[in-house]
């Protein structure tokens, strides 16, 4: 089986728009504040976007809705 369907895809969650310089370090550093992270994947054929596993789907929900009203406050 191929270790992303090993991943809970209620703890998941996409990061788009990173442009070619976003590190692994640098997801950690920002998402782990809201949970415990268990894996971070970052693109690089295409760049740009990546992928936060959370252990509990409940941080998963609170960082994602934190960084849209983020987003809406502009």
């Amino acid at each position: 089986m191929s270790r992303h369907r090993d991943w809970d895809i209620s703890c998941k969650v996409y990061i788009g728009n990173l442009g070619n310089s976003a590190s692994k370090y640098e997801l950690e550093d920002a998402f782990s504040k809201y949970g415990p992270l268990k894996n971070v994947w970052v693109a690089r054929n295409p760049p740009g976007f990546a992928f936060v596993e959370f252990e509990d789907p409940r941080d998963a929900e609170d960082s994602v809705r934190d960084w849209m009203e983020r987003e809406s406050a502009g």
